[in-house]
């Protein structure tokens, strides 16, 4: 494959936000997720913006504050606005669609999110295209494509046998007394799910 058929990480972070904004058109269109609901749809938002959030920080604003003459400064302000973003999403992944509070939330991370992508490609990018070395974009470009493929197939690995194991038991399987009990006690304190954010963070950062 030769460099011009590559994707740098500029390319594949500029994809990554025509697929935000697809989101937020279906959102504002009242779409619906795969199984035709407003919270599947968000989630998915919710996803896609966590990863970007993630992967900008592991591979997009080192190179930003090693060769821009304004990096640090901009990386700064990226970081910051991440954390909004991030924040947002951990606030809307709590809520129900039915909860008062979830459609406004919703449109202020689609405002804050939207203003981001903007700054991103106008400012950041231009700079970056015209500053940084194009191996280096290309390197950063390879290596988060790699990351976020190895994030998936490491998800659909935990998922499939979890559900090989439930469709096994089937339902004529023998359950005893201690694996009754543990499921007493699942159902008693339910342990709850890590928001995508850290998620996705664990994936990228291994924290």
């Amino acid at each position: 494959m030769s460099a011009t058929d590559r994707r740098d990480v500029i390319d594949v972070l500029t994809g990554e936000h025509r697929a935000v904004e697809a989101l937020f058109q279906r959102l504002e269109t009242g779409g619906g997720g795969p199984d035709g609901s407003r919270k599947s749809l968000v989630d998915a938002l919710a996803l896609e913006l966590a990863w970007h959030a993630a992967a900008a920080q592991r591979y997009l604003l080192p190179l930003a504050r090693r060769t821009l003459p304004d990096g640090d400064a901009l990386a700064d302000r990226h970081t910051a606005e991440h954390l909004t973003v991030e924040h947002m999403v951990r606030d809307l992944e709590a809520k129900d669609p039915s909860d008062a509070r979830f459609e406004p939330l919703l449109a202020q991370l689609v405002a804050a999110a939207r203003g981001h992508i903007e700054h991103e490609e106008q400012i950041t990018f231009v700079e970056l295209t015209r500053e940084c070395d194009r191996g280096e974009l290309l390197a950063a470009g390879e290596e988060m494509a790699a990351a976020r493929r190895r994030a998936e197939a490491e998800a659909a690995s935990a998922t499939i046998p979890a559900q090989a194991r439930s469709d096994a038991a089937g339902p004529g399987s023998v359950t005893t007394a201690s694996t009754t009990a543990a499921s007493a006690s699942t159902t008693a304190t339910p342990t709850p799910a890590p928001s995508v954010v850290d998620r996705v963070r664990a994936a990228l950062f291994g924290a």
